[in-house]
């Protein structure tokens, strides 16, 4: 199935998990002070999913290898195609990135070997996802930074953290700008509409017990800016990420029920209809039963904008003229 910490999940696009959220990333630091004996003034570092400092290259890395497809997509937006030597199986966006070597197979399973011979400079990964790959890849010698596990809010500030990291902070503060800039407006638009509540599928492959987006994790912030109320908010189980049961979404009762998973996993609206005793709630009764596009919903990168736009244009649909954009509904 999916590489992943949990692999029970449809996380071939959702890579986090698990890991404490509380190791925030000083993204906007710009490292320890090397002159002066002011240590007050001396910014907080950097730090990884493991909670160690990141140590920042002191030139550009030109061959770089990205582990996880969130990567990829930050990689490709800054861009740094023209970087890039390697990518995991399931990078698939950029386009330009899916026919570079493969660093893992469909099982989640990566090559070490072929990882080093490669030659990068940087490897990086993202919510502990590879842990026991940085592991062996640094005894090796590599320089292999692992990303914490963020929020959207945070996400953006990460984006710069890769741009300091490869160095095109540049290109980096203009699409955390613009990112943020996106997440401004639609929060403004929706502020004053009342608060839906939605069920956030992650996972249904096992039926009965489906994964959910649960508090602290980013898919219930990206219900927060959608102005809307996630029936398993309190619930933080899992990382962020609990399994719950159909009886406790029976009861919770959603207006609205949006699944994030490919098909393979349960993203099937059409199937939604025909759970037993899903009947009874209003999402179902009212025809409130969405799939909004994987990747742009379980990929903590640039495009999570994307995915907030469709949720709140899914839920708000008064406060967003036209029709629903069309990468709510593709597929890569």
């Amino acid at each position: 199935m999916a590489t992943g910490i949990i692999r029970v999940i449809s996380v071939r696009h959702l890579f986090i998990l698990l890991v404490p959220l509380s190791l925030l990333v000083a993204c906007g630091q710009n490292g320890p002070s090397s002159t002066g004996t002011n240590t007050a003034a001396t910014p907080t570092p950097a730090l990884d999913v493991y909670g160690t400092p990141i140590v920042f290259p002191k030139t550009a890395p030109q061959r770089i290898v990205s582990l996880i497809p969130s990567i990829s997509e930050i990689l490709g937006a800054l861009p740094l195609q023209s970087r890039i030597v390697g990518v995991d199986y399931d990078t698939n966006y950029p386009g330009t990135l899916s026919s570079l070597p493969k660093v893992s197979d469909a099982s989640g399973v990566y090559n070490v070997e072929r990882i080093v011979a490669l030659k990068p400079d940087l490897v990086l990964s993202y919510g502990a996802d590879t842990k026991q790959y940085d592991t062996q890849l640094k005894q090796l010698g590599l320089h292999v930074v692992d990303l914490a596990a963020l929020d959207v809010s945070q996400t953006i500030q990460e984006i710069r953290l890769v741009g300091r990291l490869t160095f095109t902070q540049t290109a980096a503060d203009a699409l955390a700008q613009d990112m943020q800039r996106q997440v401004d407006h639609i929060r403004a638009a929706v502020a004053e509409t009342a608060h839906p509540s939605v069920l956030l599928e992650v996972d249904d492959s096992s039926p009965g017990k489906p994964y959910v987006f649960g508090g602290t994790s980013f898919g219930d912030e990206l219900a927060q800016d959608a102005n809307a109320r996630n029936i398993f908010h309190d619930n933080t189980s899992n990382g962020g990420f609990p399994q719950v049961t159909d009886e406790a979404v029976i009861k919770a009762n959603p207006q609205y029920i949006i699944l994030t998973e490919n098909a393979a996993y349960g993203g099937n609206v059409n199937l939604v209809y025909k759970r037993a005793n899903w009947g009874s709630i209003d999402a179902v009764k009212a025809h409130r039963v969405y799939h909004i596009n994987t990747d742009i919903m379980q990929r903590p990168g640039p495009r999570l904008v994307q995915g907030l736009q469709c949720l709140a244009q899914i839920l708000h649909p008064d406060k967003f003229p036209g029709a629903l954009p069309a990468y709510c509904s593709a597929s890569v």
